[in-house]
């Protein structure tokens, strides 16, 4: 997987987006406010991954597309979440998406002491770079703040899993930055592709939480609370 360093040692950065849409034209403000980093526009390094994303369940269509652009990153603030500590990364999903938890009460007592002690002032930054986290990745933010997985679970987890990076463009002076260079339809093998990483994140995240080993010396959410 291609590093954020590495992605950011060109002034010039190359990056996809896949959809359901040809004639696709990003514009600021637009999108959900509950997707990992909040509304904005979702790219990836990886034309690969880009490809999944086409023929993912999150557009509409019956065909699929890869968009290419260019970012020129000269004069943006990039945060870089992956040269931080994850529980920043952590912080960031909880606080833009929705939790799906059965001990509301308990959990969210959690995720205000997280937050508090943890979220970072993203409202400076053009943009940001850090892992993608689908559904199945999700459940590692929302297990931790349960308390149910060690903070040595979520780190394997990152390390050893297919959440490729997200170059999240998210200013109006980054929109403005984005030049898109090229569109090419994607072939609907995709959408096996798309299927078969979202169950392989799935089946990794329950053997990874039933074989987590004992609790001696492992953190859980509380030892950061």
């Amino acid at each position: 997987m291609l590093s954020a360093k590495k992605l950011l040692s060109s002034q010039i950065i190359t990056v996809y987006h896949g959809n359901k849409t040809e004639n696709l034209i990003p514009l600021y403000g637009l999108g959900s406010i509950d997707n990992d980093y909040g509304r904005g526009f979702y790219t990836t390094p990886s034309k690969e991954l880009a490809k999944e994303w086409a023929w993912g369940i999150y557009s509409v269509g019956d065909k699929g597309y890869v968009h290419t652009f260019e970012l020129n990153t000269e004069g943006l603030e990039l945060l870089n979440l992956t040269e931080l500590d994850s529980i920043h990364w952590i912080a960031e999903l909880i606080y833009n998406r929705k939790l799906n938890l059965q001990d509301k009460e308990v959990v969210m007592d959690n995720v205000k002491a997280l937050l508090d002690k943890y979220k970072l002032n993203t409202g400076k930054y053009d943009g940001i770079i850090g892992y993608r986290a689908n559904d199945s990745y999700f459940a590692y933010a929302e297990a931790f703040v349960s308390g149910t997985i060690y903070k040595a679970t979520l780190e394997k987890a990152l390390r050893t899993g297919e959440l490729g990076l997200q170059v999240f463009i998210k200013s109006e002076k980054a929109f403005h930055s984005l030049k898109k260079t090229a569109v090419e339809e994607v072939p609907e093998k995709y959408r096996g592709y798309f299927i078969k990483r979202d169950k392989n994140a799935r089946d990794t995240y329950y053997s990874l939480r039933s074989n987590q080993g004992s609790r001696a010396g492992k953190q859980t959410i509380y030892d950061f609370i």
